[in-house]
Parts: C-alpha cells; sequence; structure tokens
C-alpha cells in the first residue's frame, strides 16, 4: 500500500471512529430503543413493603428515567405522580406540591412513555370493572403495561400517606393511618402500570398500580375506587424492567406473609 492510501485509510479510520463518538454507532441506538420499552424502578417492593423509607435515589434521578411514573418520597412523605416529566407530590394532608430535584424516594417505577395503544373505556362504575376492561385489550399478558388515562370522573377515592418517624413500621401497618379523600366531579389522569400477575409481590406489585392527578393539579393521591362515564385510555406495552437492588435495605425484610402485605398495604382501604 503507498504512503498516500496508507494516511487516507489511517483518516478513515480517525473519522470512523469519531463518528462512532458522536452518534453511539448501533451499539448506542439499540440501547436507546431498549430504554423506551423499559420500566426504571428503584428498588425491589419489598424493600419499601418491609419498612424502608429511607430513600437513595433523588427526584432528578427518577425524572432522567422516565416522563411517566409513581413512587413515594423519603420516609414515606406522600405520593408521587410524574406525568410529562414533572414530578407532583401529594402530601398527606391531601396538598400538591413540587419537590425539589435532591429531595430523595425510597421507590418508584417510571417509563419513557409512548402512545402505542389507545382505548376509551366506557360506563365505569368502579376500579375493578376498568382494570377488567382494559385487561380485555392488553395483546401480551405476561408483559408490563404503562397507563394513561384521562376524562371526568364522577366520584375518585384517592389516599395518601403522612411522613414517617423511626423507626419505621412495614407499609400495611404505615397505610392504616392513610387518609382517604373523596372527589366529586373532577377531571384529571390516571397514571401507573399493570404487572403481570405472576408477579412476586416481594419483586413489584402484580396487576394495576395507579396514581391520580387532577387537571388543576390541586388533588391527587394512590388510587383506591372512581366511577367514570367515560376515560380516553392510552397504554404503552412495555417488555422490559429494571430494577435497582443496589439500594441500601436498613430494615429487616420480611420474609412470610407478603403477598397479604402487599394486598393491606395497596389495595385496603380503611
Amino acid at each position: 500500500m503507498s504512503d498516500f492510501k496508507t494516511l487516507r485509510f489511517i483518516l478513515f479510520l480517525v473519522v470512523f471512529t469519531l463518528a462512532c463518538a458522536v452518534s453511539g454507532c448501533r451499539t448506542t441506538y439499540t440501547t436507546l430503543v431498549q430504554d423506551r420499552d423499559t420500566v426504571t424502578q428503584l428498588a425491589p417492593f419489598i424493600y419499601i413493603l418491609s419498612g424502608n423509607y429511607d430513600g437513595s435515589a433523588t427526584v432528578a434521578k427518577f425524572k432522567a428515567a422516565g416522563d411517566l411514573g409513581i413512587g413515594t418520597f423519603d420516609g414515606l412523605d406522600g405520593e408521587a405522580v410524574m406525568l410529562d416529566g414533572i414530578v407532583y407530590q401529594v402530601k398527606g394532608d391531601g396538598s400538591v406540591m413540587l419537590p425539589d430535584d435532591l429531595t430523595r424516594m425510597p421507590f418508584g417505577a417510571c417509563t419513557l412513555f409512548d402512545d402505542d395503544r389507545r382505548h376509551t373505556i366506557q360506563n365505569i362504575d368502579s376500579y375493578q370493572s376498568f382494570g377488567g376492561a382494559l385487561e380485555g385489550a392488553f395483546e401480551y399478558p405476561h408483559i408490563f403495561y404503562a397507563i394513561k388515562a384521562e376524562g371526568a370522573f364522577r366520584k375518585i377515592i384517592v389516599r395518601s400517606c403522612d411522613r414517617q418517624t423511626k423507626p419505621y413500621v412495614p407499609l400495611s401497618d404505615a397505610t392504616k393511618l392513610q387518609h382517604e379523600y373523596t372527589y366529586n366531579d373532577v377531571k384529571g389522569t390516571l397514571v401507573g402500570f399493570w404487572a403481570p400477575h405472576f408477579m412476586p409481590s416481594a419483586v413489584g406489585v402484580p396487576g394495576f398500580h395507579l396514581h391520580f392527578i387532577s387537571s388543576d393539579r390541586s388533588k391527587g393521591g394512590h388510587v383506591l375506587d372512581f366511577v367514570a362515564d367515560s376515560l380516553d385510555t392510552r397504554i404503552d406495552p412495555t417488555p422490559r424492567v429494571t430494577i435497582d437492588f443496589s439500594a441500601p435495605a436498613d430494615v429487616l425484610l420480611m420474609s412470610s406473609d407478603i403477598d397479604r402485605h402487599m394486598h393491606d398495604a395497596e389495595r385496603k382501604r380503611k
């Protein structure tokens, strides 16, 4: 090979390498595509179920992983609702605020939401009837679905918890003191996920896990029940899940009756 051809070949390699560094080549592109179809969970559910309420991740980190999600804050200080990349904190007294980016979160799940499927669910007389109708629209019952449902609610019942103090009690005990709020004739959005029913409760919440934020951003919480004439419902099939097990668990993790504790913490009313 002549000196000119050698130099030209070397310059080609340099330009190609720089182009890969800038664009990320195929590997980065594939990673980005996968991230859009991934639920990012800050910790396994058993951590918070057992009373591990000291947050290790920040709100800023949570927002960097998605634009739609749910969770809670350091000390179990209210419910988190992330909609369109904005995180709202629904406090125990029912008020809604915007937490600082440095506020910590012990648990949360989020994704980059894509409006892949759209359904209008009508004549909803309960959370259960909504869930049954929406599950019937799921093409694959073995993957996660991110959910965004908007509309006017004739009635919605939500809950939120006050900040806990140490020594922390398990979540099923903390929620016995939860504050429940009933709102009538309110517009808003349900945000959250559906996980396959075979999902172990120690890892995540099987079935539906939804939070609510009103259109005027003054009301919200963990959803317990609702009634609505019609909801514009968008779902994003999400086949991959990333769970961070590195968060320190500073409490003894429960080893028995996990399903019952999950049900009492997530589904049970006062």
